[in-house]
């Protein structure tokens, strides 16, 4: 019989690193929205958010609301943006 082990715990490591890169991720996703607004000044849509890659200064806006990410990138949605904007 084969028994189904829960998963283990996330180490804290991870989650605390996490939120340490939080200011850099929310710096770089303001970043590419701000070149996108600057670029697309007419007729703008809203991005669902920005795909940051970790360790990168570069994100991509995404305008699906479920996007799919590789290993190390991780998902910064608008209101997370615009949350730190004001």
């Amino acid at each position: 019989m084969i028994r189904h082990q829960p998963s283990p715990e996330p180490r804290r490591e991870n989650s605390e690193s996490l939120r340490l890169l939080a200011p850099d991720l929310i710096r770089v996703a303001r970043s590419a929205y701000g070149l996108y607004l600057k670029v697309n000044s007419e007729q703008i849509q809203r991005p669902a958010g920005v795909v940051v890659s970790h360790g990168s200064d570069r994100g991509q806006l995404i305008f699906t609301s479920q996007p799919i990410l590789l290993p190390g990138e991780r998902f910064v949605t608008f209101e997370e943006i615009e949350s730190q904007m004001y």
